[in-house]
């Protein structure tokens, strides 16, 4: 697999009063970890900054597997900044749906998806169909007239689906309807890197929310990868949300890490940054309320020239 890395201009931002008053500038690699990566933990060549090329400052590794690094920590090689944490969900697709089903849910909760699918075809009049749509087969203006048709009649429509990630190399992209009587009624976006696929978006017709449409809609795709073998994970990114807490069935803490070279210079900046983004925290603010802090320092950061 090629890494995801590129070069960019990151801001570091300084922030007085709730507005940011000055903008630190830093010429970065940018390393995105991969799952397989994540899973097969970070080692030294990962964070060492011998392969970071000389006009940059150092390196910025986005989701990189989180052991409990101390926020802000001084190294012989490098000064090192943790600016924000997160949770990453991911589906692993060995063995069977059956087994997926009966080791992530009890009883009572399969017995429930039952009745809910019994309740949606009840309520349509006729049975329901999953179709797939892949873009290697020149199905992908037939996805997007579907998920159309469900954001048409939607009062609050959902998300439009992502546009290709610049920074991604070309994907198998795929996407997942579910048919109630003809009529679409959810969709799904999956993308794809090697054996890896990971999850775009979603989104259900409000009518058709209140029958689980959505969560039956995940569970016939999950089927469907599971006997597809074509794939070792679904990656849900890190984050949270209601659907990785729902369908994922393993999780890694992560974190985003900024390592500098450790000169006078950056190590003064970078120690300036970590105290003022602790002082924006209130007295006896939560950890909480720093790790949200670390979140708008990162979106500050990012919106740097790409």
């Amino acid at each position: 697999m090629v890494p995801q890395q590129f070069e960019r201009i990151f801001s570091l931002p300084f922030v007085l009063g709730g507005r940011q008053v000055l903008a630190k500038k830093l010429p970065l690699t940018v390393r995105e970890i991969t799952l397989a990566e994540a899973l097969g933990g970070a080692d030294g060549d990962i964070l060492s900054l011998s392969a970071v090329p000389a006009p940059c400052a150092g390196s910025l590794l986005c989701n990189i597997p989180d052991p409990g690094w101390r926020t802000h920590t001084v190294y012989d090689d490098r000064v090192a900044c943790v600016l924000s944490r997160d949770t990453w969900h991911y589906l692993s697709l060995a063995g069977s749906f059956d087994g997926f089903m009966a080791n992530r849910y009890s009883e009572k909760s399969r017995e429930s998806f039952e009745r809910e699918e019994g309740r949606l075809m009840a309520r349509c009049g006729g049975e329901l169909v999953l179709r797939e749509y892949r873009d290697a087969a020149g199905a992908t203006a037939d996805f997007v007239r579907a998920v159309e048709r469900i954001r048409a009649v939607c009062a609050t429509p959902p998300p439009a689906l992502p546009e290709k990630d610049r920074r991604r190399p070309a994907r198998d992209g795929r996407g997942y309807v579910l048919f109630a009587a003809d009529e679409p009624v959810a969709y799904l976006r999956l993308g794809r890197l090697d054996d890896i696929l990971w999850y775009l978006g979603a989104g259900e017709r409000d009518d058709y929310r209140s029958r689980s449409a959505g969560s039956l809609l995940h569970l016939q795709v999950i089927r469907r990868l599971f006997q597809d073998g074509e794939c070792r994970y679904l990656d849900f990114r890190p984050g949270d949300s209601e659907v990785k807490r729902q369908f994922a069935n393993g999780a890694l803490r992560s974190a985003v890490l900024l390592n500098l070279r450790p000169t006078l210079l950056n190590r003064a900046w970078l120690a300036a940054f970590v105290a003022n983004r602790r002082a924006a925290v209130p007295r006896g603010g939560s950890l909480a309320a720093l790790a949200e802090s670390g979140q708008l320092a990162l979106r500050g950061a990012l919106s740097g020239t790409g």
